[in-house]
């Protein structure tokens, strides 16, 4: 009996010393504080907030002792366009005797909305779609006047294109109006919220439309000047594949100012820890996250970006830290790096893809992480695209973890995407029913799940250190 203990004993030794440093949830979750601060305001690139969440990176990185990929990417400037909401207002209800809107709550501004003060009855337009056939504009005059769409596409129309927040918006103001309110469709099962977004695809910018976006209940409340309720509407509409456009008869002021600059940039942060063994150190691993957010609306609502992406970023430099700690020990060299405008559509990591300074066939693997702090349990992807590395992450959590779910999908996955579109294999990291506050002010650090969160970045680490440290190769696809 003393032998079989004696044998178990050394055999659960040489499994805690075959797995990394355990993760420090406390340091991790002091970084997602700083991150998802009111200091930082929402980290929307081109503000004082994302200068500063990349200087504390940086500063944090270099006192690991990870340094610069390269020159000129500590960090890597791109040119982009940014655009900043400097204030808002909005209100229901005739001049005089109107009701002031509350922001983030009733309504947010689109990230890309134009500056102007604008007031006149609201003209709702369906779906604000015109393809020469089906058109919420014909027979209504929306000139000079503020129009109210559905934020989805017709899906009665078959093969529809997908048209940008842009391209609605562009609609609406060669149609004539000075204005443009989004509304969700009521008859989805979860209605979208007011959420702050820079995601606007492609179409021009007009500097002089406001755009903004309204809840259910206050599209209602509009509606209501006209006896109209917009769930009946919208089923009038899809029902009848035919457009149903109205003046509501209810008047509203819209005031956004901004500061645009169509010569903004952004910045990406890609800093290593290089390996010593002559056989592995030219062979990279990949960890990464995005760190921007969508920022604010003047100084009465940030959206703290907790869950997306302070979680992903924290996780990233908590890696570092482990992995500092054996920097002696490393095989190959681990890549760290965070990502700016994910939000605005993966144009810092399509941008860093494009100009990458390793060549892709040197990178085994890479693990991206978004939105990793929220949920119930884990979910891997790109499995489909990477068996062997789905396999490796699937021992690991069955052997750790036990908290993964067992599906997968192929093709990429947000930050990761443009790098798997390149030939580089990687597994997205993210928690199931991760989104309840998704672009929401409420996304702050108390609401993340800390257990889930720590048990993601371990499984994380335990195939980080599989590759860095015991040097093992990917399983061949059977």
């Amino acid at each position: 009996m003393r032998t079989l203990i004696f044998i178990f004993a050394i055999f659960s030794m040489s499994i805690l010393n075959a797995q990394p440093e355990a993760v420090d949830s406390n340091l991790m979750m002091e970084h997602v504080e700083y991150f998802a601060s009111p200091e930082l305001d929402g980290r929307l690139p081109g503000t004082v907030g994302y200068e500063k969440a990349v200087s504390y990176s940086i500063d944090y990185l270099e006192s690991l002792g990870v340094e610069s990929l390269a020159p000129g990417y500590w960090p890597q400037r791109f040119s982009m366009e940014t655009n900043i909401i400097t204030d808002a207002n909005m209100y229901i209800g005739d001049p005089g005797n109107e009701e002031e809107l509350k922001t983030g709550v009733d309504f947010s501004v689109r990230g890309y909305s134009g500056a102007g003060t604008r007031q006149s009855d609201v003209i709702f337009c369906g779906y604000g779609f015109d393809n020469g056939k089906y058109n919420d504009y014909k027979d209504i005059d929306v000139h000079g006047k503020i129009v109210m769409v559905f934020k989805s596409n017709p899906p009665f129309i078959e093969d529809c294109p997908r048209m940008s927040i842009r391209e609605k918006a562009d609609m609406a103001y060669q149609k004539g109006a000075t204005a443009i309110i989004f509304v969700s469709q009521p008859n989805q099962e979860n209605p979208q919220k007011p959420i702050g977004s820079v995601m606007h695809g492609d179409g021009p910018m007009h500097e002089d439309m406001p755009q903004v976006q309204v809840s259910v209940e206050i599209a209602n409340r509009i509606l209501k000047g006209n006896g109209e309720d917009l769930s009946n509407v919208q089923t009038q509409i899809d029902e009848s594949k035919q457009p149903y456009s109205f003046n509501t008869k209810t008047n509203a002021t819209v005031k956004v100012f901004t500061k645009y600059n169509m010569d903004g940039n952004c910045m990406n942060i890609a800093g290593v820890l290089r390996g010593s063994d002559p056989n592995l150190r030219d062979e990279y691993i990949v960890v990464s996250a995005h760190l921007d957010h969508v920022g604010s609306i003047g100084d009465q609502v940030y959206y703290p970006g907790a869950n997306d992406n302070a979680s992903g970023s924290a996780a990233v430099l908590e890696l570092a830290r482990i992995f500092s700690t054996k920097k002696m020990n490393l095989k190959r060299s681990i890549i760290f790096i965070l990502f700016g405008s994910e939000e605005k559509g993966l144009v810092g990591s399509g941008y860093l893809a494009d100009n990458f300074p390793i060549a892709t066939d040197q990178i085994v693997a890479m693990f991206n992480m978004d939105c990793i702090g929220y949920g119930d349990s884990i979910k891997v992807g790109n499995g489909k695209s990477n068996p062997g590395l789905w396999k490796m992450a699937m021992e690991n959590d069955s052997l750790y973890i036990n908290r993964t779910v067992h599906s997968t999908w192929g093709g990429g996955g947000a930050d990761l995407t443009p790098f798997h579109d390149k030939g580089v294999p990687g597994l997205y990291f993210v928690t199931t029913n991760s989104y309840k506050y998704l672009h929401l002010p409420g996304d702050f650090p108390e609401t993340l799940n800390v257990g889930l969160y720590t048990d993601l970045v371990r499984l994380v680490s335990l195939l980080c250190y599989d590759l860095v440290i015991e040097g093992a190769e990917v399983p061949k696809e059977e």
